[in-house]
């Protein structure tokens, strides 16, 4: 045998072996379909409830009016850092310091009242006077019914000027472009018509405010006349006094009404402008000539130190949760962001959603977050509700379930075995396995092929 033909003959020799390598390899692979594998593993299995909200003000503090007014000059802008004590907004003093004065006078003719009494030792004297303070009291509120129509009249002529203003504008609309002179100056008439209507408003609260104070001095000008009339000097000494004690009380009131008309921050924050004309039909927020209540806070202090994530968690999944749960919160804004907390506090009230279904807002305390994070940002929480330390987990893709009963598709020898399985507990990625698989053991996951008991299969690599 020549040399030539050992070659040839070991090389065909060669292929024949490489050949069934090949066919043993391929064989050891399976002859069906190939398929996704995963291993069963034991870890610890954290089962969350995820809910969407928003962040919010977790230490805020609203600033209120002492009394219905106006305000008359604003010291500060919408969004700027403030300190506590730094002085926001001063309303119209000038019905406030109206009852000051008022307020005074009344005291007044109280102390004047006990000293007539306690110079004369009551009687007929007592009577006379008690009868004069009546009289006065009477013509007080025969005034301030007189200012409250004059308010009353202002208000409709304010009302009705501001509608005419409005369907001017209205009706120019239709006309002129919007870079129209004509439609602008018209726009900034309506916007002064609808200021003078709020102002007007607020007189009139004043005007109400200043009848009822008035007919309340009355009431207790004819109750000291009564007293007078039929009272022994003693009960009447005591009832001046107890008139000069409450003139005192209304002068205290009236002047801490007046100290506190310089609207200034409780706390260190950013100011938020409300709208406080908003339960008198406006919806704007405070602005210089805004007509305020005590009822309506026109401008927050917020402290963006102290954030909170406000989830809304479905009704299916409240019980679940529990203060002092760990929380991941996630925010659209900062996109691969993840920000841990904890539950602080779940809202008892349900509320309502738009698609008909109802949620119970949990707080999550936001601190130190190292981001710029700002009220009202939108995002997830993912709240670990519990966790199985050491637990069988597989990949949801390889769970099926048909008829109530859990199975997977186990790889045994390239082929597909279906086993029972009992789950526990589920995750949006992961399932635990309580019975029928093993560490180590390995499962088809779920595919384009169907899958039957005993299909051979190749596994991908």
């Amino acid at each position: 045998m020549s040399k030539r033909t050992k070659i040839i003959l070991g090389i065909v020799a060669l292929v024949v072996v490489v050949g069934g390598v090949g066919f043993a390899v391929l064989g050891s692979q399976g002859a069906g379909p190939e398929v996704e594998t995963a291993t069963v593993e034991a870890k610890d299995l954290a089962v969350t409830v995820t809910a969407s909200g928003k962040v919010e003000a977790g230490v805020s503090s609203d600033v209120f009016p002492p009394t219905a007014g106006t305000l008359d000059e604003i010291y500060v802008s919408d969004g700027e850092t403030v300190t506590a004590g730094t002085r926001l907004a001063m309303m119209d003093t000038q019905a406030l310091e109206l009852q000051v004065k008022q307020a005074k006078a009344g005291l007044a003719a109280a102390q004047a009242q006990l000293k007539n009494v306690n110079a004369t030792g009551g009687g007929s004297a007592d009577v006379k006077a008690a009868q004069s303070s009546v009289n006065a009291a009477s013509a007080a509120v025969t005034a301030a019914k007189q200012q409250r129509t004059a308010a009353v009249s202002q208000q409709s002529a304010a009302k009705l000027g501001w509608e005419n203003a409005s369907d001017a504008y209205d009706a120019a609309k239709l006309v002129y472009p919007s870079t129209s002179p004509t439609l602008t100056a018209l726009a900034a008439a309506e916007a002064q018509a609808e200021a003078g209507y709020r102002q007007a408003t607020a007189g009139v609260s004043q005007a109400n405010a200043g009848v009822s104070q008035a007919q309340a001095g009355l009431d207790g000008a004819r109750a000291q006349l009564a007293r007078a009339k039929g009272a022994n000097p003693a009960s009447q000494r005591a009832a001046a006094e107890a008139g000069v004690r409450q003139a005192a009380a209304g002068l205290e009131a009236a002047e801490d009404a007046l100290d506190k008309a310089t609207l200034v921050a409780p706390i260190d924050g950013v100011v938020i402008f409300n709208a406080p004309g908003a339960a008198l039909g406006g919806g704007s927020p405070a602005t210089e000539g805004s007509a305020v209540s005590p009822q309506a806070a026109p401008f927050t202090v917020v402290d963006l130190a102290a954030l909170k994530f406000t989830a809304e968690v479905d009704e299916a999944d409240i019980e679940r949760v529990k203060p002092g749960m760990q929380v991941v919160v996630t925010l659209d804004a900062f996109p691969g962001e993840e920000f841990k907390s904890t539950v602080t506090r779940i809202n008892p009230a349900a509320q309502p959603t738009a698609t008909g279904g109802t949620v119970f807002e949990v707080e999550i305390l936001l601190e130190d977050m190292g981001s710029d994070i700002l009220l009202g940002m939108k995002g997830d929480a993912d709240i670990e509700v519990s966790s199985r330390g050491s637990a069988l987990t597989i990949p949801v893709e390889a769970l099926f379930s048909e008829g109530g009963t859990d199975y997977v598709y186990s790889v045994v020898d390239n082929k597909l075995k279906k086993v029972e399985i009992t789950v526990g507990a589920t995750t949006d990625t992961e399932v635990e396995v309580l019975e029928g698989l093993e560490e180590g053991a390995v499962v088809a996951l779920s595919g384009s092929t169907q899958y039957t008991d005993g299909m051979p299969v190749r596994m991908a690599q």
